[in-house]
C-alpha cells in the first residue's frame, strides 16, 4: 500500500506533468490551469491528444492515476485565486 505522502509526491508530480502538457498545448499560461483538478486536467489533455494515441488509453491512463493518487487527490481542486480580467480584455 502506498503511504499517504507518496501519494501526495505522486499527485504532485502528475499535476505538474499535465498540466505542462496542457498548457503548451493551448499556448496559455500556468495560472489559466491552476483551478483544474488532475482529472480535470487529464480530460481535457485526452480531449485535445486522444485521437492520435499519442497519450495512451484514456480509460488505462485515467485508471492508473486513480490507483496511484487516489480518488479523493484525483479530483482535488487545487486553490487559485481566481483570475482577474484586465479592463481592456473585457468582452463586451
Amino acid at each position: 500500500m502506498i503511504s499517504s505522502d507518496a501519494k501526495k509526491q505522486a499527485y504532485d508530480r502528475l499535476r505538474k506533468l499535465t498540466s505542462d502538457r496542457v498548457v503548451r498545448a493551448l499556448g496559455i499560461e500556468d495560472e489559466d490551469v491552476a483551478h483544474l483538478s488532475l482529472g480535470g486536467l487529464v480530460n481535457i489533455l485526452f480531449l485535445m491528444h486522444g485521437d492520435g494515441g499519442s497519450t495512451g488509453n484514456f480509460s488505462v491512463s485515467f485508471a492508473a492515476a486513480v490507483e496511484l493518487v487516489g480518488m479523493d487527490l484525483m479530483w482535488l481542486q487545487p486553490d487559485a485565486k481566481p483570475a482577474v480580467v484586465e479592463p481592456d480584455q473585457q468582452v463586451n
